[in-house]
């Protein structure tokens, strides 16, 4: 064994002379680990920190969120379009993310989801009102030409046979007669 790992011995506990409850006296109580000198002891009704806790510093949250209020809320001269328009910070700020949304970044994407999600939008209702829009309208007839079409393509029934999309159905009268 090394001097390192020595196994310690139990402490054994002093058998209390006295009834439980109360206190011994002067003379048989004995001073140890966990047994502090009488005279700092706290005494009954004293806390244990008189001057209590620390005082934090004050949070600086508000003072930033009124910063940020007054940064965004600032006028701003920009030209769109060859006019002269004056906004503010902040909804200059939204039209750029707006426009770099439009030209597909990825992390003006996520960033607008996430606005129009705080802000309670639903950025799906104008594609909703596009779509239905685009259904009330009558089809010309090469377009509905064209639907028909690629829905027989598509639609295929238990009893004809699967036709891959690379042959044609001349080839497949050959290959049935070829079999017989």
């Amino acid at each position: 064994m090394t001097a390192t790992s020595r196994k310690r011995s139990p402490r054994k506990r002093a058998i209390s002379r006295t009834a439980p409850g109360t206190r011994p006296l002067d003379a048989e109580y004995r001073v140890g680990p966990g047994r502090p000198p009488r005279e700092f002891q706290f005494k009954p009704g004293q806390s244990g920190n008189p001057e209590g806790a620390r005082k934090r510093p004050p949070s600086i949250a508000p003072d930033l969120k009124i910063l940020l209020q007054h940064a965004l809320s600032k006028k701003v001269t920009l030209t769109v379009d060859d006019k002269v328009r004056v906004l503010t910070k902040a909804a200059a700020g939204i039209m750029q993310l707006v426009d770099q949304f439009a030209r597909g970044d990825r992390h003006a994407r996520r960033d607008l989801f996430d606005l129009a999600d705080k802000l309670g939008l639903d950025l799906g209702a104008g594609s909703k009102a596009a779509l239905e829009e685009l259904s009330a309208r009558e089809l010309k007839a090469e377009d509905s030409a064209i639907l028909d079409d690629f829905i027989r393509r598509r639609t295929v029934r238990p009893s004809d046979p699967i036709i891959p999309p690379t042959q044609n159905e001349d080839e497949i009268h050959d290959e049935t007669q070829d079999d017989s």
